[in-house]
């Protein structure tokens, strides 16, 4: 088999895209009907009769809301999401996966827009089938400028260093103007570029994510992607040709058949429109299509996972890449389906019932108040018509023989808004029951209220927050730990640059590209565990049988072990993980610090004790104080030594491991250079 060519490429792919799920079925239509039902807008199963009532119950929205609730505490909180759990007892191993924990959670809900991100993820995943996020690196150049004024030659080359910092491969820093004010100082301003690669998570609006049609998961699909925008301008900024780019159609010009979920989202601003703002070729929008596809391309007969960037007919970029940089959720995920079902799905028949009760019952009760009247033919059908109220004549012919309270009376309705609520209280209650999300109109008056047990009602109440900790464990073990998993895959192996985050209040330096160990991923949001009032209480029960063991010399029970549980109650009251409220005793610099915080203090008795001390008996308790400092002194200078030692021989095992790294890296060049008989920087000959 022969290597496809681009053009074989780009048609093949098309084809796939055309039977993906977003152009196939009733995905899109359901997506937007439950959009719409969220909205409570009134077309589709909600348009409404002119001149009957327009109402629309609030099922889907109500249902949603409450949930998120629920999930802003859970997932956007200060608790763990997912950790990554050393697979030995390896103490390299377990350190790169705290690191590895602390780093991924950093960049998954650290960043500054993480919380808009992830909310809108869950969001998407509550109303429509699915909720898809990308993760990819980003090289992004950020330029800034500096001025300063009255600076000696000196101060220049001081200042120039100073914002150049330790990164010297990722920063630039050159004059930009300068102006000479004496002949010792300067005015001078520096132009800085920072080039920094990042690690960038968006969402994915559903009606742009592509999967192949009946995959059993993302990883299973043959093709996965998402449809992008950008512009003319940002294309030509990324190194492609001006005459290639000017081919790629427009966005909006092929616009049948799409999905109409982007003008429901923006109803409120006029739906979408495919008119640029700023008409200019630099602002115009190229639709692009991301596809990360399993195929043949080489012609080897074995198909492999590919990256591709096409607009229309035209690859821009076609790259090997083992990877489906997307997470995907379900509310509620069905068995061999990458696309599972949604909470709005779940209610949507329960709004549309109540939503027919509820006109029904505003008709009604219009009816009741507006009867329709019975008129004798002697009656001035014109007077009857004009409505004034309380000034309303009605005239009857001269020779009329009946009374008038015969000649008009109201056409009587008979009033079923009762009946309704009966109805709609079932309703409720029903849906109560499926969804989990309790609602005060559950078919309970006061006093049938007052009459339930304690028991029966938290059993009540626990089987529904039961429903909603389902919804969470879903979300937690299949997008929150791809999530994860995906984000700690991308960085070991494009990352290459430190990055210095603050953990528990202290910096720690992170090169993705530095980790070796394969870590399994520990979910910790799961059923069964209560709220954080319960952990809480909980933990702190724990406390006390803890300490009570640590002060009777138990070896069940040590310093880390104590440290552990307080750190969690840290987190279950809602503090900050970056808060360091206590000591670790796995950091000998810390315990070091305290002890030597409680030296000084006990020096500073014993000087105020020696001021007043005069008499011979108060010079021995004197004496014997002494002593005790001393003991104490030396006890610390002994910790110092300890850790001095500790210090060279893990600076002495790195310096090993390096040169050994070096020469295993020299074989390998050397390897290469012999293969392909060309000198190799690095190479041992």
């Amino acid at each position: 088999m022969e290597k496809m060519t681009d053009g074989e490429l780009a048609a093949l792919l098309s084809t796939a895209v055309e039977q993906a799920t977003e152009y196939n079925g009733e995905y899109s239509k359901d997506n937007e009907k439950y959009l719409n039902a969220y909205y409570a807008n009134k077309t589709g199963d909600f348009a409404g009769e002119e001149g009957r009532s327009q109402v629309v119950s609030t099922d889907v929205f109500d249902v949603v809301e409450a949930d998120m609730v629920s999930h802003s505490r859970t997932f956007l909180g200060q608790g763990e999401v997912v950790s990554f759990m050393s697979h030995t007892s390896n103490k390299k191993e377990e350190e790169e996966a705290r690191e590895k924990t602390d780093y991924v959670d950093w960049v998954v809900r650290g960043q500054p827009n993480s919380y808009q991100t992830n909310l809108a993820w869950m969001k998407d995943a509550e109303i429509h089938k699915t909720g898809v996020v990308k993760y990819y690196i980003d090289e992004q150049k950020e330029v800034d400028e500096k001025e300063f004024k009255n600076v000696s030659i000196e101060e220049v080359i001081e200042i120039q260093e100073s914002l150049v910092g330790a990164d010297v491969d990722r920063v630039k820093v050159e004059v930009s103007e300068q102006e000479e004010t004496s002949e010792q100082t300067f005015d001078i301003k520096f132009r800085i570029t920072r080039i920094e690669k990042k690690t960038v998570i968006v969402n994915v609006p559903p009606e742009l994510f592509l999967i192949t049609r009946n995959a059993a998961s993302k990883d299973a699909a043959e093709l996965v992607g998402d449809k992008i925008q950008k512009t003319r301008g940002e294309l030509l900024a990324e190194g492609y040709d001006k005459e290639l780019i000017n081919s790629l159609p427009a966005l909006g010009q092929d616009i049948d058949g799409q999905s109409q979920l982007g003008s429901i989202r923006n109803q409120d601003q006029g739906g979408v429109d495919y008119t640029e703002t700023i008409n200019n070729w630099a602002s115009q929008q190229v639709e692009l299509k991301d596809l990360y596809v399993k195929v043949d391309y080489d012609g080897d007969g074995i198909a492999e996972r590919r990256h591709i960037l096409m607009s229309g007919n035209v690859v821009l970029v076609n790259d090997y890449f083992n990877h489906v940089p997307y997470a995907m959720m379900s509310a509620i995920p069905m068995p061999h389906k990458a696309i599972g079902r949604s909470r709005a799905e779940v209610v949507y028949e329960t709004q549309r019932q109540k939503t027919a009760l509820l006109r029904g019952m505003n008709d009604n009760i219009y009816a009741t108040n507006n009867p329709q009247k019975v008129a004798h033919p002697d009656v001035d059908l014109d007077d009857l018509m004009t409505r004034r109220l309380g000034e309303t004549v009605v005239r009857m012919d001269d020779d009329t023989n009946i009374m008038p309270g015969q000649a008009v009376f109201p056409l009587a309705i008979p009033y079923t808004g009762d009946k309704n609520l009966q109805v709609l209280q079932y309703a409720d209650q029903a849906r109560a029951q499926s969804t989990g999300t309790l609602m005060a109109s559950q078919g309970l008056d006061a006093d049938a209220l007052t009459k339930e047990t304690a028991t029966r009602f938290n059993g009540v109440k626990e089987e529904g927050q039961g429903k909603i900790e389902a919804i969470a464990r879903n979300f937690a073990e299949t997008g929150w730990r791809s999530l994860y998993e995906g984000v700690a895959w991308l960085v070991s192996r494009y990352q290459d640059t430190e990055t210095e985050i603050k953990v528990i209040g202290k910096p720690l330096t992170v090169k993705p590209t530095s980790w070796k160990y394969s870590q399994s991923v520990e979910s910790k949001v799961g059923l069964g565990s209560g709220n954080k009032e319960e952990q809480l209480e909980a933990r702190q029960a724990f406390y006390a049988v803890q300490k009570q063991l640590h002060a009777e010399g138990s070896r069940l029970v040590d310093e880390s072990k104590l440290y552990t549980n307080l750190e969690g109650m840290k987190i279950g009251a809602g503090l900050s993980r970056s808060e360091a409220l206590f000591n670790n005793p796995e950091e000998p610099a810390e315990l070091l610090k305290r002890e030597n915080e409680l030296l000084n203090q006990v020096v500073l008795q014993l000087q105020e004790q020696n001021a007043q001390l005069q008499n011979p008996l108060a010079g021995a308790e004197l004496v014997k104080r002494e002593g005790e400092v001393a003991i104490a002194q030396g006890k610390l200078e002994l910790g110092v030594a300890e850790l001095q030692e500790e210090k060279r021989q893990f600076n002495e095992k790195l310096l090993q491991e390096k040169d050994s790294k070096d020469q295993d890296t020299a074989v390998e060049l050397t390897k290469l250079e012999l293969e392909n008989d060309k000198d190799i920087k690095g190479a041992l000959v």
